[in-house]
């Protein structure tokens, strides 16, 4: 199961899956501004991270991003999870291609 942060009300029609970039994990500055902004427009907004981030809050390692049949499945575990209706996906950088 993954660990989402979420912004904005449970009652949206849209939830916005927001994912972090290369470098910077889901509760950076930046994502939390952006999520926040989302928020305020009445989006619910999802953000999680990737393997390799996991991996790197664990150990404090930097590493490169996974591949991208790894980011594509682990997408597509989210959207499961979050329910593919209505469901938005957007991202910082590498986390939005």
């Amino acid at each position: 199961m993954t660990d989402f942060l979420f912004n904005g009300p449970d009652s949206s029609t849209y939830t916005l899956v927001l994912a972090h970039g290369a470098g910077a994990h889901m509760d950076s500055d930046f994502l939390e501004a952006m999520a926040a902004g989302l928020a305020d427009k009445g989006l619910r907004v999802a953000r999680f991270e990737f393997p390799y981030m996991l991996k790197r809050r664990e150990d404090g390692k930097r590493r490169p991003p996974d591949r991208a049949p790894v980011l594509i499945e682990t997408y597509l575990q989210v959207a499961a999870e979050l329910g593919p209706e209505n469901l938005i996906i957007a991202g910082k950088s590498m986390g939005g291609r």
